[in-house]
């Protein structure tokens, strides 16, 4: 090489540790940031968020703040009993799920088709900025485009954190209708590893100043709401390790009951009171005997009742209780039998049990439970960069144990057993970002008349 070549690659090099150096501070912290960056871990954090977002979110679901479908959005006429397995399919691995949790900082999308017209969506962005000192700020937007919802949510939070690694924050929750906008306060601690939240949120934080104070007039609204309790939900995050081998990870949440007066403004005694209850629990335990395997059990639980009285003139269809529950109980495994190889799988068994009962007699009663083994085992080729592809079984073997087509169901029963092999592939960049495409074959296909085709799907991960 020449002198002058090598002073023009030196120099280069100069200027490329240069600008590395001066990215550093935007840079995000890892929000559980691990000692050895080779050991493989999993999360409930993405499951948490879904169940915080079943209730912060109420507007987003596909029958709006009122919906009759109850709180979980489960059954709906135009959902297949494939549904459960696309969305397996579509969504992030366990390590990348992780990896995303553990950073302040990014953005992801995955998208993928629930049927011939349709796709689902999900996608985020977070970022967490300095302010001066001890203060930073957060901002989360979420966007969700799935057949039982449709969420545009933008998160905000102001924060301080003392030298101890205690914290304390200020956040919101913004959506279309101001009225729905939430409000919260909490306060935490993290070192190393460690990481103990807890929040108090007040939902639906401006619905009596709206529309008592305020009064919204019938043009853009006919419909009044009037909280009798304010809901608030008391909920908590803890992340940490207990020794060198194991690790504990929970998530709760429970809202105070809350009553909420739904009516017709022109007619007052049109429409109905609802007493409302949720909660969500769920906890991971995770044993790691060395940074190349990962095993871990957990358990997870959402429970939500609606119990709708009508007005005077409220109709008989509005006297109801209606009791939701999701459960699952399941176990992770990750090895990694060589530097780019990885094997990754989950098993879970599944129970969706829902109870209507009309005490009026305006429309038949439900008592209805599916029951259903879902997982996924993978074969992953995870390169630090480059060429990344994986090979993987996914299943949803889901029985109907009460109350066969008492719920609505594009096929009538939501009872089904699918498998399907599916194949990735994209490219890993610098910082574990990533963009991989993927295509599933269906090993029983259902009422679609495309044979072995189970869809395809797309997932983009950028980490900053």
């Amino acid at each position: 090489m020449r002198s002058s070549d090598h002073a023009a690659v030196t120099g280069l090099g100069r200027r490329a540790g240069l600008a590395l150096l001066l990215l550093q501070p935007f840079a995000a912290t890892p929000a559980r940031a691990q000692g050895d960056s080779l050991a493989l871990h999993t999360t409930l954090w993405s499951w948490a968020d879904d169940a915080l977002l079943h209730i912060l979110d109420r507007d987003a679901a596909r029958g709006g703040r009122l919906s009759d479908r109850g709180i979980l959005q489960r059954f709906w006429p135009d959902i297949d009993p494939d549904y459960q397995i696309n969305l397996i399919r579509m969504r992030f691995d366990l390590e990348d799920d992780y990896e995303w949790y553990r950073r302040t900082s990014g953005a992801r999308y995955w998208s993928g088709s629930v049927n011939t017209r349709d796709e689902a969506i999900g996608a985020e962005f977070k970022a967490r900025a300095p302010l001066g000192g001890r203060w930073a700020a957060d901002v989360d937007l979420t966007h969700q485009s799935l057949l039982e919802l449709s969420r545009s949510l933008v998160r905000l939070a102001v924060r301080r954190t003392a030298r101890s690694g205690v914290y304390a924050f200020v956040e919101g929750a913004f959506s279309f209708h101001k009225p729905s906008s939430d409000i919260g306060v909490g306060a935490g601690w993290q070192r190393g590893d460690a990481h103990v939240e807890i929040g108090l949120t007040a939902l639906d934080a401006f619905t009596n100043l709206i529309y008592g104070d305020l009064k919204v007039q019938n043009t853009p609204a006919d419909t009044a709401l009037d909280y009798v309790r304010q809901p608030y939900l008391l909920r908590s995050n803890v992340d940490f390790p207990l020794g060198h081998a194991f690790r504990v990870e929970g998530h709760l949440g429970v809202m105070r009951p809350a009553t909420l007066r739904a009516y017709v403004q022109a007619a007052p005694d049109s429409g109905f009171v609802q007493n409302e209850r949720y909660g969500f629990a769920g906890g991971l335990v995770e044993w790691q005997p060395s940074t190349s395997v990962t095993a871990g059990g957990f358990a997870t639980l959402i429970r939500a009742v609606t119990d709708r009285a009508p007005l005077p003139n409220g109709g008989a269809v509005n006297d109801y209780r209606l009791a939701e529950r999701t459960a699952q109980v399941g176990a992770r495994l990750l090895v990694r039998p060589a530097p780019r190889w990885l094997l990754e799988g989950w098993l879970a068994r599944v129970w969706r049990p829902e109870r209507r009962v009309y005490r009026s007699g305006g429309a038949p009663d439900v008592n209805y439970e599916d029951v259903a083994w879902s997982g996924q085992a993978a074969v992953l080729y995870r390169p630090p960069r480059g060429f990344t592809g994986s090979v993987a079984l996914d299943l949803d073997r889901r029985d109907v144990v009460r109350g066969n087509n008492e719920v609505p169901s594009l096929e009538g029963s939501q009872a089904r057993h699918n498998n399907e092999i599916r194949c990735d592939f994209g490219w890993r960049f610098p910082n574990r970002s990533l963009f991989e495409l993927g295509l599933a074959f269906d090993l029983d296909p259902g009422i679609w008349p495309r044979g072995w085709f189970g869809g395809a799907h797309g997932r983009f991960l950028l980490l900053f």
